[in-house]
C-alpha cells in the first residue's frame, strides 16, 4: 500500500471513530438535559402546588408539635448541575503538507531545464543574447533548439522540431523526478502525521467515552431522583387532602382525634418536609460528574419514606 493510501486508511478511520464518538456523546447530553430539565419543573411544579397544599393543610391543627424541618444543602465546593451544551467534535483534517512544495519545484525544474538548454543552444549556435528583439526572437529560439537537433540527426540543416522535443522531454523527466523526491519525502512526514492524528483523536474520543458514561451515570440517578420526587409529591397530595377531610369531621385538635387521623396527620408532616427539602435540593455535583453524596442521601432518604407507604397502602 502506498504512503497516500495508508494516510487515506488512517484518515478515514480517525474521522469514522470521532464520528461515532461524537454522536454517542450527544445523544449523552440530550439524554442528560432531558433528565435535568424534568426534575426542576418537578421541583417548581411541588414547590409551588403539593408544598404549599400540605402547608396549608396542616397550618391551624392545635396541639401538634411542629414539624422538624432539615435545613437546606449547601456545599460550597460544588456547583450544582447544569443544562450542557454537546462538546465540539475533535476535527480531523488529512495533512497535505509540502505536496504543493514538491509540485512548484517540479515545475520549476522542468522550466530551469528546458530554458537551460536554451539558453545552451544559444551558445552554442553564437548567438548574441543582446541582440534578440521582439521581431526575431522566435527565429533565434529555433536555431538555439536546432542545434540539439543537429546532434541526433548530424546535420545542420535540422529544424528546431527534434530540439525542442529534447528539451520537453528532458525537463518533464527531471521535473517529474524532483516531485517524485520532494512528494515522496512529504508522503513519509503526512505519514507520520497522520498517525499522530489518529492517536489524538483515539485519546479524544476515550476521553469523551469516559465522559458519556458520566452522562448515562447522573442520568439514570435524575431518573429515579424524579421518579422518588413524583412518588412523594403524589402522597403529598393525597395525604393533604386526607388531614383537611379529617379535620372536616373530627375537628382542629389533634389530641382529640383519632389514631388514622393522628397517623395521617403525622404521616403528612414527614411528607411536608420531604417535599420541602426535595423542592429546594440543589443537585451538587463535581466538576467530574459525580453526585455529592449528600444529594445521594436526600434522594436516597426520600425513596425510602416513598417505598414504605407505598407498601403501607398498596401491600
Amino acid at each position: 500500500m502506498s504512503k497516500l493510501a495508508q494516510i487515506q486508511s488512517i484518515i478515514k478511520e480517525a474521522k469514522e471513530l470521532v464520528e461515532e464518538v461524537h454522536r454517542d456523546l450527544t445523544e449523552a447530553v440530550e439524554g442528560y438535559n432531558l433528565a435535568l430539565e424534568e426534575f426542576r419543573t418537578t421541583q417548581e411544579s411541588a414547590a409551588l402546588s403539593s408544598v404549599d397544599e400540605l402547608r396549608e393543610s396542616l397550618e391551624g391543627i392545635e396541639n401538634l408539635d411542629e414539624a422538624l424541618y432539615e435545613p437546606e444543602i449547601v456545599e460550597e465546593d460544588l456547583e450544582p448541575l447544569q443544562i450542557m451544551e454537546v462538546p465540539e467534535r475533535y476535527e480531523v483534517q488529512e495533512p497535505r503538507a509540502g505536496l504543493f512544495k514538491a509540485k512548484f519545484w517540479g515545475f520549476m525544474t522542468f522550466l530551469a531545464v528546458v530554458v537551460g538548454l536554451a539558453l545552451g543552444g544559444a551558445v552554442m549556435r553564437h548567438i548574441d543574447l543582446a541582440s534578440i528583439t521582439p521581431e526575431n526572437w522566435r527565429q533565434n529560439l529555433e536555431e538555439a533548439f536546432g542545434f540539439y537537433s543537429s546532434l541526433v540527426t548530424q546535420s545542420s540543416e535540422a529544424g528546431a522540431a527534434i530540439g525542442i522535443a529534447i528539451a520537453l522531454g528532458a525537463g518533464a523527466l527531471l521535473g517529474y523526478l524532483v516531485y517524485w523526491i520532494l512528494a515522496n519525502a512529504a508522503a513519509a512526514k503526512n505519514l507520520s502525521k497522520a498517525k499522530a492524528i489518529f492517536e489524538e483523536a483515539k485519546t479524544w474520543s476515550e476521553e469523551k467515552r469516559a465522559l458519556i458514561e458520566k452522562l448515562k451515570k447522573v442520568g439514570e440517578f435524575l431518573r429515579e431522583a424524579l421518579y422518588t420526587l413524583r412518588g412523594n409529591k403524589h402522597f403529598g397530595d393525597e395525604f393533604g387532602a386526607r388531614v383537611k377531610r379529617a379535620r372536616f369531621f373530627e375537628g382542629d385538635d389533634y389530641e382529640a382525634m383519632s389514631p388514622v387521623a393522628k397517623d395521617e396527620v403525622a404521616t403528612a408532616q414527614r411528607l411536608y418536609g420531604t417535599l420541602q427539602r426535595l423542592a429546594h435540593l440543589k443537585l451538587y455535583a463535581t466538576s467530574d460528574f459525580e453526585i455529592a453524596p449528600s444529594v445521594v442521601a436526600v434522594i436516597e432518604e426520600a425513596r425510602v419514606q416513598m417505598i414504605s407507604l407505598k407498601e403501607r397502602i398498596y401491600g
